[in-house]
């Protein structure tokens, strides 16, 4: 059996007031305070899809440059987050199996960068790092999608839409979902179909394995994160 795990959520940095600053994650506008070997965790699997094992490399990989770190790796530390909804896992047979587990219920939420955002990373890099001008540049090189990512990525600007209903939303043809209400109309069009009905059947899709190849993608990007209720 082989389970994968991914982040749900973003990273943002807070103050206490007297100048210590400490990290949380927002999920639904809501902060949860981690310790520091739960937060590496949890950016270990930012953009990331990884097992345990994977998640043991990565942790032990970033706090090789921590000077006099004492946290070594604990899958404790995975649990603790999973059991707050911080991290989310997914089984299966096969990885594509454990894959669509893992991503089936999950929000895709495109991320999005303000020209302010851009400009601050732009200087970082020139004036703080020294990056050569054209590595900097990247930061505003727009990002060129192949007509299937770029369609996922529409869908997921109209309205919140989970990975399972996209999936259908694929395969039965859709193209414009700008409110809540063609949702319902699109994908739940009687009153047996229900989020779990729709993730059951999305499973059975030809288009499965297309779109979940095409979130993945996405997300290794770093143009979405996932979200969930």
């Amino acid at each position: 059996m082989i389970t994968l795990y991914t982040a749900v959520g973003r990273f943002e940095q807070r103050s206490d007031g007297h100048g210590n600053k400490y990290p949380v994650i927002i999920i639904n506008q809501q902060e949860y305070q981690v310790t520091i070997p739960e937060m590496l965790c949890w950016t270990c699997l930012s953009w990331h899809i990884a097992d345990m094992y994977q998640i043991r490399l990565l942790y032990e990989y970033k706090t090789k440059v921590i000077d006099d770190f004492i946290y070594g790796f604990n899958a404790a530390y995975v649990e603790r987050l999973e059991q707050r909804g911080l991290i989310v896992s997914g089984k299966g047979g096969t990885a594509n199996e454990a894959r669509y587990n893992l991503l089936k219920s999950l929000f895709v939420i495109p991320v999005t960068s303000s020209f302010f955002m851009k400009t601050t990373a732009f200087l970082k890099f020139v004036l703080k790092d020294h990056a050569p001008l054209h590595k900097a540049k990247a930061v505003f090189r727009k990002e060129r999608l192949c007509p299937g990512e770029k369609r996922i990525l529409d869908l997921a600007k109209q309205t919140m839409l989970t990975v399972s209903e996209l999936i259908m939303c694929v395969e039965i043809d859709v193209f414009d979902l700008p409110s809540e209400d063609s949702v319902m109309d699109a994908l739940y069009d009687d009153e047996d179909t229900t989020n779990v009905t729709i993730a059951e059947d999305a499973a059975w899709c030809k288009q499965q394995r297309a779109v979940l190849n095409i979130v993945s993608t996405l997300y290794l990007r770093r143009l979405i994160i996932f979200g969930r209720i």
